[in-house]
């Protein structure tokens, strides 16, 4: 038996377990521990990057500085932890506890349709605005719908499923390294001119780190749908604006629901001109309560997925 089976064969109950946990006790925002690296990289960001008019060198080197000085003593901090602990995968589950924070978002999206079905779009906008990067004061019905559908299922990717991977690969550490780095691409956004260059450093890193969950979950959402349509769309996708990741996530998401979705987005009070990507069926409220129905299918089929792999490793072992 490879040695590396046995080090590796209780993580997948782990996350199994975190995973339930998570979806039973929600942690507050208030008392979640990435708040304060929230506000620790937003009052960095004012520190070392005052002037967004810099040499654009300068700005790539901050910004590499930065994302360093956010990651690397949080992790020098938590290793020692388990050379001390008795209990090292407890350390891990609460390390993976903390970093999927997903439940939230899910409940906002469900608050957010709610407001829309009953007309309330200014209260739908405040719920909306915090969660995205995009301006949602002058969105419509159909461009809430659209936005609250397309967080959801991104979110699921990078937090969700990207938490998980990377979890399953390094541990505890390198869900926290992974989730950091998802922290400081979101408060840094290259998409926002003062940060157009500080925060590509992170833009880019994001993308790699998150391709793997964003392939996992764009197959495995093509699989429960309609997986000749996603392939249709992918290839139709291809000369659109969109990374990568969110081209897969988002052509298997239109295919699934048979939505519009992707086109022109407003950051910073310009607008950002991107194709639309889908059928010509523009969402609606009953399209986010779909979104939100297949996201919780998603969710137990993962589940599934990891169960039966665990399975098969206890098996391995036994016989």
């Amino acid at each position: 038996m490879p040695y590396w089976l046995e080090d590796i064969s209780v993580y997948p109950l782990v996350l199994l377990s975190i995973w339930l946990l998570g979806s039973l006790v929600l942690l507050p925002q208030d008392y979640q521990p990435l708040t304060f690296f929230r506000i620790f990289a937003k009052q960095l960001a004012v520190k070392v990057h005052p002037d967004p008019h810099r040499a654009t060198s300068q700005q790539l080197i901050s910004g590499s500085l930065a994302l360093a000085l956010v990651m690397l003593p949080t992790l020098a901090l938590l290793a020692p932890l388990y050379w001390l602990s008795d209990w090292p995968l407890v350390l891990d589950g609460l390390l993976l506890y903390f970093c999927l924070d997903f439940v939230y978002y899910r409940q906002q999206s469900h608050k957010t349709a709610l407001a829309i079905s009953q007309k309330q779009h200014s209260r739908a906008k405040d719920l909306l605005q915090p969660l995205v990067l995009r301006q949602t004061q002058s969105l419509s019905g159909t461009g809430l719908c659209k936005a609250t559908i397309e967080m959801l299922w991104l979110r699921t990717a990078k937090q969700w499923v990207g938490v998980s991977f990377w979890f399953l690969v390094g541990g505890g550490l390198a869900a926290v390294a992974y989730r950091l780095l998802l922290l400081c691409n979101q408060e840094w956004n290259d998409k926002q001119n003062n940060f157009r260059y500080f925060g590509r450093p992170a833009s880019l890193l994001t993308q790699w780190a998150s391709f793997p969950a964003s392939l996992l979950t764009a197959l495995l959402l093509a699989f429960l749908t309609d997986i000749t349509a996603a392939f249709r769309q992918w290839r139709q996708a291809l000369s659109l604006r969109l990374c990568l990741p969110h081209l897969l996530i988002l052509g298997a998401l239109a295919a699934a629901l048979r939505i519009n979705l992707a086109g022109p987005v407003i950051y910073q009070q310009q607008k950002n001109q991107r194709q639309r990507l889908g059928p010509t069926q523009l969402p609606e409220v009953r399209d986010v309560l779909n979104a939100l129905r297949l996201n919780r299918q998603f969710q137990l089929y993962s589940a599934f997925i990891v169960f039966i792999f665990s399975l098969l490793q206890i098996l391995w072992l036994l016989y």
